[in-house]
């Protein structure tokens, strides 16, 4: 197949861009040829659009990480001509556009749900005004998602959220997937973690994934002084994150790491804790299993990333930094029972593997292309 993915901004190395990335590559390796219809540099597997600027909001949507794309038709219809299915990523101006276009030309085209409407409102503090998050899941459907036949869920969280927001297309319920560089494996800890307790956590530097909560948790801690805490990423909280941590015995590590220190940190770290409130599935988590560690989840009603848990000595009560506390304790002073569950958790990741997970999205691509050319007119 001539697959097209169309995603605004593909350079960028949040969840939605790595996983577009991964399933290119994955799908390269079977032997598919995969462009991208993106915003950045050029490249020989690139459609490239200009970048487009709104003023009122480009600072915010720029500090995320992001870029909105200028659907320019001339490009867009190149990157048609070219493909046999088109799958866009986000329900914005390029890939309205796209599908649009799709639609004239009769290409087959699939969407997928990467974009949770929290997780804008969380920028405005709003992410638990049901009514507002209603509004825009909405909108979504209304101007993007309605028109089309298959959605691809990262979890079945969103599948049923969607469907209960009125969302009638096929959920094709598929897992980002963790490629097989992150596995079992622990290493010795550096110099200035050596003989401290490491808790991690990996993840955009922003309000709703609640790292702030992690640092208040280890001031509750009754190991304050032997926890070192780790967080992986930048974004918008960064400084008051490194404000808040001026309290901690251990200054904590906070800033980006390279593909090489990241699987570093996943082999030497001890617990791995997922703060976050709203999340489609989380990738970092799911690495972290894969590596070995054991998370320790919040319970958000917003976030698929319990589902990753096997009992509910991996669960805390969202929001609570005393509850957090609590199970980070128990973990310090369970040593064995860690080391025995660090491998389950490896294990029960294996079920997550990227390979499955590609091989389900090539179904529903096929499955698309077959649809569309049975019902398509005949000359």
């Amino acid at each position: 197949m001539k697959i097209l993915f169309v995603i605004e901004t593909f350079d960028n190395h949040n969840g939605t861009s790595v996983s577009a990335m991964r399933f290119a590559s994955e799908l390269k390796n079977r032997g598919h040829e995969v462009r991208i219809l993106t915003t950045g540099a050029p490249g020989p597997d690139r459609f490239v659009v200009p970048e487009y600027h709104l003023p009122l909001v480009d600072n915010l949507v720029q500090r995320h990480g992001f870029r909105y794309a200028q659907p320019e038709e001339k490009v867009i219809r190149e990157a048609l001509e070219w493909c046999d299915v088109a799958h866009c990523y986000m329900p914005f101006g390029l890939e309205i556009a796209t599908k649009r276009m799709a639609e004239k030309m009769g290409k087959p085209c699939t969407a997928a749900f990467h974009v949770q409407p929290e997780n804008v409102t969380a920028s405005f503090s709003m992410q638990n005004v049901k009514w507002v998050n209603s509004i825009i899941y909405s909108s979504f459907n209304k101007m993007f998602f309605k028109e089309f036949k298959r959605i691809h869920c990262p979890s079945r969280f969103i599948a049923d959220y969607l469907q209960e927001h009125g969302y009638t297309s096929k959920m094709h319920v598929i897992s980002n997937g963790c490629p097989s560089e992150f596995h079992w494996h622990k290493c010795s800890k550096p110099s200035w973690c050596a003989h401290k307790f490491v808790v991690l956590m990996i993840g955009r530097l922003s309000p709703e994934k609640h790292q702030d909560i992690i640092l208040d948790a280890v001031q509750h801690s009754a190991y304050e002084s032997q926890i070192q805490v780790v967080l992986v990423g930048t974004g918008l909280s960064e400084q008051k994150l490194r404000k808040k941590a001026e309290k901690l015995t251990n200054p904590p590590r906070i800033g980006f790491m390279s593909d090489q220190e990241l699987i570093d940190v996943l082999g030497y770290a001890d617990l791995y804790v997922h703060a976050g409130e709203v999340e489609l599935e989380s990738l970092s988590c799911l690495e972290a299993m894969s590596s070995g560690l054991v998370p320790l989840i919040s319970d958000s009603p917003l976030s698929a990333t319990p589902q990753f848990a096997l009992d509910d000595r991996s669960l805390f009560k969202h929001g609570d930094p005393k509850a957090l506390a609590q199970k980070i304790d128990y973990w310090i002073e369970h040593p064995e029972i860690r080391k025995n569950m660090s491998k389950k958790y490896a294990q029960h990741a294996k079920q997550y593997n990227i390979a499955n997970s590609v091989t389900r999205f090539e179904e529903m691509l096929k499955e698309e292309i077959s649809e569309h050319e049975t019902l398509s007119p005949k000359n």
